[in-house]
């Protein structure tokens, strides 16, 4: 059997601080922080 990565959609949600997040994080520190929990993120965007 293979791996299995658990992640997110996304990383950056607002309901996250004082959760996953300090409150007073700064929003370029974000995925350096999720990182450290999930090995995994899948990021939509439309162009």
């Amino acid at each position: 059997m293979g791996n299995i990565w658990i992640g997110t959609s996304g990383f950056s949600y607002g309901d996250w601080y004082g959760v996953l997040y300090p409150e007073n994080i700064r929003k370029g520190e974000m995925i350096e922080k999720y990182s450290g929990v999930f090995k995994t993120v899948e990021i939509n965007l439309t162009y």
